[in-house]
């Protein structure tokens, strides 16, 4: 897996090689990440006077030697290198110029965790350590590298001694000598996450940067960089993708020379960490490889995160269907009336009701009472104990939803701590939705958080917490740090919750959310084993923040529900069973008033349930394929591992007169089986290579396929 010789590091995965070696002037030098090879692969840089570009002391009147063009493992500023810099350091006298130089390595087996950060874990792993020490401050950066399967996980530390620097930027780079990329990325807004896009990447740099202190719903921290002829089926691709929470930065450029730099990493513009005898660890950063395309890159990655990055201890269990009475009730509800729809919940075949907003304080709108976490008994008629105890007694288990991270300005503790907010000193805050974030930067406010939902997760006896997070950080002041620290230090505290949790209540789920989709990422999916993907319940547009959100992360991370119709977001009216096929592509669950529904609905989904619940080790251990994604159709495969059953699911998304059939190959089956489909025996090989004809009766708008298919 690892091969260390004459200072060439040569790591080798399931299908790629990643490839470093130390120059003669001590520099590490990023040589080659793609399909294996072996031999050293720095016998393709070139090395010639490339017309002023600047060139190290040390090589004293060697012009053909410059940073400005060598393929570089870790870039930094005021060196020579003119391109976007991965490492921003300031010295301690103010300049900006930092050489890291290597010192030592070591190879060992099984991955250390990060301390404060969501890290990938693995006994039998074989890593890398590399230390470079910068020249000036005798600060030191180690490198780490972890090799499993067909991916690779790097990390960085960055250890300063005695004397004081400031760093500016932490990004991972990559360097490739030649080639024609483009990048994947995906973006949106609030009820439209995850769109996927696809671009060149040109002279210039191309930039994406979440400023809001957390992923966002405009920009995912996860990229794809690929040939600029790959597709779902074939082509070289590699995903990037951070275990991070917060602001982040990506940029991708090709520079004069035709060599490509990408880089990935935490913070923006408003990131500045003051170093002195102490050390930062940027948040690890997954990349997967594959030669073979889009479906096969995804599958490579998803296998990864749901074995080594998902929470472990509840990895190995289907998700709960649920039932959250948000779409069914808002603010608007009573204790009794929450306990009717708990009831029918079970009846329909739930195992989990969830409360969701409005039930604590005076909390009847989104005006007020956000940091007042304890229950409204005036509305609810009832305390916490009383509801829950009710709740479980019908044989549902009960969950709750929170917003520990904001508090009103319209509430008893802001009112006791308004410096717990973050918020200048000399200006009025910048609101959103009427609320203020805390700030988790300050411990006093992390043990508050802990307190109040030790009291909740015990008193409501709750399996199940909704963890929201509704707005963004705009004002980047806090009591107790200074202000560049924010951006890094709120996250640790936010994962030091997670942890608190994770550890003490070990049976307890939590579902991340953020306006729905607004913090989707690897950082949260490490404590939160599924996340609430968007805001947006419509059926026909979740088709594609699924089909987007596929690209990086498994489908059994995917919060996905059943509404009512007229959807409340478009006022689109689509089937029951259309609805339900696509909450199927993700962890099912209803989001409705069910003491509203027909008999005939009711029934319906009674048996749409026992579906879900008979596929979902199918749906959340198997390899999700894309097989149609356009403007009229979409379809998607999952299939086992060992490729003996699988589950299509196909929508229509408009009718047309005289309309155009929709084809399929069903990849991901085997074309040396043969399976049943609809009472029908088909070869492998025709469903593979010629394909299926998905059999819409293209009489409704929005019509839904689900078929079952297995090895015979």
């Amino acid at each position: 897996m690892i091969k260390v010789e004459n200072n060439l590091f040569t790591l080798t995965g399931d299908n790629f090689t990643y490839q470093m070696k130390v120059d003669s002037f001590g520099r590490l030098l990023h040589l080659y990440h793609g399909p294996k090879i072996i031999g050293d692969a720095s016998s393709i840089i070139s090395y010639r006077d490339r017309g002023f570009s600047a060139s190290p002391y040390e090589a004293g009147f060697d012009r053909t030697y410059s940073y400005d063009y060598l393929p570089l493992e870790i870039s930094t500023l005021g060196e020579g290198d003119f391109r976007t810099p991965g490492i921003i350091i300031s010295q301690e006298d103010g300049t900006t110029s930092s050489a890291f130089i290597y010192k030592e390595h070591r190879v060992y087996n099984g991955s250390n965790k990060i301390k404060g950060l969501p890290s990938v874990v693995i006994e039998d792993a074989e890593c890398l350590e590399i230390t470079l020490e910068e020249e000036l401050s005798k600060a030191k950066i180690i490198l780490t590298y972890i090799i499993k399967d067909s991916s690779l996980v790097r990390g960085l530390e960055i250890v300063a001694g005695d004397k004081k620097i400031k760093l500016k930027k932490a990004l991972y780079t990559f360097d490739y000598l030649y080639g024609s990329f483009d990048v994947t990325y995906f973006e949106g807004r609030h009820c439209s996450e995850r769109t996927r896009k696809r671009a060149t990447i040109n002279t210039g740099a191309l930039t994406f940067t979440s400023r809001r202190g957390a992923t966002s719903h405009q920009i995912n921290n996860g990229f794809i960089i690929c040939d600029s002829n790959t597709t779902e089926l074939f082509g070289s691709a590699l995903s990037l993708e951070l275990l991070w929470s917060g602001s982040f930065t990506f940029f991708a450029e090709k520079n004069q020379y035709g060599s490509t730099r990408v880089g990935l990493g935490m913070g923006s513009e408003f990131f500045e960490y003051e170093l002195q005898n102490s050390s930062i660890a940027l948040p690890e950063l997954l990349i997967t490889f594959s030669s073979n395309g889009f479906s096969d890159l995804s599958i490579k990655n998803n296998r990864f995160i749901m074995s080594h990055i998902r929470r472990k201890n509840l990895s190995k269990l289907n998700n709960p269907v649920l039932l959250n009475n948000w779409e069914a009730t808002y603010f608007d509800f009573t204790g009794e009336k929450l306990l009717s729809i708990a009831k029918e919940a079970k009846a329909l075949g739930c195992d989990l009701f969830v409360l969701d907003d409005g039930w604590f304080s005076n909390r009847n709108d989104d005006l007020s009472s956000l940091g007042d976490w304890f229950e409204n008994k005036d509305k609810l008629k009832m305390d916490l104990n009383t509801l829950s105890s009710l709740i479980t007694k019908e044989g549902i288990a009960f969950g709750l939803w929170v917003e520990p991270e904001m508090v009103s300005e319209n509430s008893i503790l802001f009112k006791n701590h308004p410096e717990w907010a973050l918020m200048l000193k000399n200006k009025k805050p910048v609101r959103g939705r009427y609320q203020l974030v805390l700030d988790l930067s300050n411990k006093d406010v992390v043990a508050y958080i802990k307190s109040f939902l030790d009291d909740l997760i015990t008193r409501g006896k709750l399996s199940y917490m909704k963890w929201d997070y509704n707005r963004f950080i705009t004002d980047f002041f806090s009591s107790v740090t200074p202000a560049g620290k924010i951006e890094y230090d709120y996250i640790l505290g936010l994962y030091s919750i997670f942890e608190y949790l994770n550890e003490k209540y070990p049976h307890l789920m939590i579902e991340g959310c953020s306006g729905g989709g607004g913090r989707f990422d690897l950082g949260l999916i490490y404590y939160t084993p599924q996340s609430w993907l968007s805001d947006n319940t419509d059926a026909i547009e979740r088709l594609d923040i699924e089909f987007g959100s596929s690209y990086l992360y498994p489908i059994a991370t995917f919060g996905s529900h059943v509404s009512a119709v007229p959807n409340h977001q478009t006022h689109r009216v689509t089937p029951l069973f259309t609805r339900s096929c696509v909450a199927m592509l993700g962890s099912y669950g209803l989001e409705l008033d069910p003491t509203k529904l027909s008999e005939e609905e009711k029934n319906e989904i009674k048996f749409e349930i026992k579906e879900y619940k008979k596929y979902a080790s199918l749906i959340k251990d198997g390899d999700f394929y894309r097989l149609l994604d356009s403007n009229e159709a979409s379809s998607a495969l999952c299939v086992s591992r060992d490729k003996s059953k699988a589950l299509l699911i196909a929508v229509n998304r408009l009718s047309h007169g005289n309309p155009v059939d929709h084809y399929v190959k069903l990849n991901g089956l085997d074309e040396n089986k043969s399976y049943l489909i609809n009472g029908k025996v088909i070869p492998g090989s025709l469903l593979v290579n010629a394909g299926l004809l998905l059999p819409f009766t293209f009489s409704n708008d929005y019509e839904a396929i689900r078929l079952y298919i297995e090895e015979i």
